[in-house]
């Protein structure tokens, strides 16, 4: 496994630093390289410079064929184009990206040594990096991670609570339960788009087959020509702004001609139940969410019964995990959305929010998707979907709070101002 640590400390162009790390991942992951896992960001005091603003750093998993000096290149570029400046040691910084570890190699050349030759008491990288690989082995002093962080000096670290990334919802769909109709032409669509990528989504999930309590299922043509001109339209905008374009589809076909056509996620009601669908995600490095549903769309919420909706949900997906992999998809590329509204209840719902934790124990990356949803109104007992922003804004910071990886919703720029107050609360606002 390849490792690298990010730190900044000055605004760059994509604003705080910590926001400037989730774009410098996402920058990384457009060249090619797969992210495995992040930790979580730590808030670091500038030691020696007391003068200076504190750090956010974080510490990332890499799966690249590169060898070493190809991944020094990168990281290097992406510096720049961050708007690096390389002057007085210990300078302040807008972004700071360091190849910490190669696997199990030991590199000693005039223009990268690895591991770090410093990181060995360095407890802003060893903290983030003990939260993805504890175990890990330093190659030269045989030391875990865990070991020399606990030696460390950690007064001046300490861990943050992470922002989740945005998945902006754009349906082009006529009878979707909330904005069916709104968007339903490739030119209204990629139009809501383009506000979604404005108002700060990390993540665009364009539709085009509305999986609603008693939705009619729809053909793979009118699917395609929904969503097709939409995804074309976006892909290369996407891409250079750093943006994933997620296909929300449980048809193998689609998720075909989408990764084709420039898609970098798939979301999959369905956890790719379909053995079509699996192999026609096995062969790209895009992302996969597995999503736990009851049923189908006709008959979900129709008398929805668990045992423990918690305990059943977590080991459905860990099944359909386990499955996933069998058929060649890499554990790394997986997500989980434990489907909320899809074949629950109120206290269902209720119950599989709070159990974000539990979700994120199974060891992948959690989507949580309760925007606008029916469980809002048993919540509240009042208004349509269009008038449920507070409660769905309620509902990601909820899923934030325990721990989500990404939340799902309409609503881009009330959600992401809720969070960057939640944010600052916490500590983790920086300029």
């Amino acid at each position: 496994m390849i490792y690298v640590a990010l730190g900044a400390n000055l605004p760059s162009s994509e604003g705080a630093p910590r926001e400037t790390l989730r774009r410098a991942v996402s920058a990384l992951a457009a060249r090619g390289l797969t992210i495995s896992a992040r930790s979580r960001l730590f808030l670091t005091e500038p030691v020696p410079r007391s003068d200076q603003p504190w750090y956010a750093n974080q510490v990332i998993a890499v799966e690249s064929a590169l060898e070493p000096h190809q991944i020094l290149s990168l990281l290097l570029e992406v510096e720049l184009q961050f708007g690096r400046e390389r002057s007085e040691r210990n300078a302040a910084r807008t972004l700071d990206l360091d190849l910490i570890g190669y696997g199990s190699e030991i590199i000693d050349t005039p223009d990268l040594v690895v591991p770090h030759p410093r990181m060995h008491e360095r407890a802003f990288v060893l903290a983030p990096l003990a939260d993805i690989a504890p175990g890990w082995r330093h190659p030269i002093n045989g030391e875990t991670v865990s070991l020399m962080l606990a030696r460390s000096d950690r007064a001046h670290v300490r861990a943050l609570r992470t922002v989740p990334l945005l998945m902006g919802i754009v349906n082009v769909t006529p009878d979707s339960f909330s904005d069916g109709g709104r968007y339903d032409s490739a030119e209204t669509a990629i139009d809501h788009a383009r506000q979604l990528m404005e108002e700060g989504a990390d993540i665009l999930d364009i539709g085009g087959e509305s999986t609603r309590p008693g939705a009619a299922p729809v053909d793979i043509e009118t699917e395609w020509q929904r969503v097709g001109p939409v995804i074309e339209a976006l892909a290369e905008e996407a891409r250079r702004r750093y943006r994933l374009i997620s296909v929300d589809t449980r048809h193998a076909e689609i998720m075909a001609r989408a990764l084709a056509a420039g898609a970098t996620m798939i979301n999959d009601v369905t956890a790719l139940d379909d053995p079509a669908s699996r192999k026609a995600v096995a062969n790209h490095d895009a992302p996969v969410v597995l999503m736990h549903m009851q049923g189908d769309p006709q008959s979900m919420q129709v008398n929805p019964v668990y045992a423990d909706v918690v305990k059943d949900v977590c080991a459905e997906l860990s099944f359909k995990c386990e499955r996933a992999i069998k058929d060649g998809i890499a554990a790394s590329r997986l997500w989980l959305d434990p489907g909320i509204g899809f074949g629950k209840t109120m206290e269902h719902n209720l119950a599989l929010l709070d159990a974000t934790p539990q979700l994120r124990a199974l060891g992948f990356p959690v989507l949580i998707g309760a925007s606008r949803k029916i469980f809002i109104r048993g919540v509240d007992r009042h208004g349509p979907a269009s008038e449920r922003v507070a409660g769905s804004v309620s509902a990601a910071l909820s899923a934030a709070q325990r721990g989500a990886d990404a939340v799902r919703v309409h609503d881009v720029a009330q959600t992401r101002q809720a969070l960057a107050v939640w944010s600052a609360v916490e500590g983790q606002a920086m300029s």
